[in-house]
């Protein structure tokens, strides 16, 4: 009786944090002001049916999940209990997942990513996740796009005004009608690797890739923001 009742409890608070969360996210992303270049190759990428890995940093993941919602973009999500919550989230914003990290599941992740990959699919990595180093690429992320063989597309994010976590990766929560860019950089190939330090060096490559595309997102801020204030003159 006890034990029944401490899983209706526990049931029952998921679901209110669950619904807070989305409540939350989803009024603060609707209040948003994107600008969003590079869309075309992103649309490229999910029509072509050659399957992919769109690849951005852990900390700057809310945005794109709302911009990026209803594809059936397939996500890897942690099998931990924050995970759970994670899950439900993403999947109420359209997309699919395969439950693993490199701290729990890994094999079962791996092979299902790659699976979806070669059946046309493209997955959403975070290639620091799910605990670090922040911005730094796991070698696994590496191995997935070079044994599926497949495109591999950078994504920047920026915001102008947002909150930061005190989690490891200082996750962005963007505040209300903040302005945003995200920018769907030109895809890259990550080749056949011989040993580990060919694959650090791929993995050193990839994170300069979603760096630069970082990088190209403020950019877009700034450039949206002086076109304001010329209109404004």
């Amino acid at each position: 009786m006890v034990g029944a009742l401490k899983k209706l409890l526990k049931k029952i608070r998921f679901e209110i944090i669950w619904r807070l969360l989305w409540l939350v996210s989803t009024a603060i992303a609707y209040t948003v002001r994107f600008t969003v270049k590079g869309s075309e190759r992103f649309e490229d990428l999910l029509s072509s049916r050659k399957g992919g890995i769109i690849a951005l940093w852990h900390d700057r993941t809310m945005l794109p999940i709302f911009w990026c919602r209803g594809r059936g973009i397939w996500s890897i999500i942690s099998p931990s209990a924050d995970g759970d919550l994670q899950d439900r989230l993403v999947r109420s914003r359209g997309y699919r997942t395969i439950r693993g990290s490199s701290g729990g599941n890994a094999v079962r992740a791996f092979l299902g990513a790659a699976k979806r990959i070669r059946d046309g699919g493209v997955v959403a990595i975070t290639p620091d996740g799910p605990r670090g180093p922040a911005k730094v690429v796991q070698l696994g992320t590496i191995l997935l796009a070079e044994r599926s063989e497949c495109e591999v597309m950078p994504v920047g994010v920026a915001c102008d005004s947002a909150w930061r976590l005190g989690s490891w990766d200082k996750h962005m929560i963007p505040k209300p009608f903040a302005r945003a860019a995200i920018y769907f950089g030109e895809t890259i190939k990550i080749p056949q690797c011989a040993n580990e330090d060919e694959r650090k060096l791929q993995a050193e490559r990839l994170a300069e890739a979603i760096n630069e595309a970082d990088r190209k997102a403020e950019t877009l801020l700034v450039e949206k923001e002086n076109d304001k204030i010329a209109r404004d003159i």
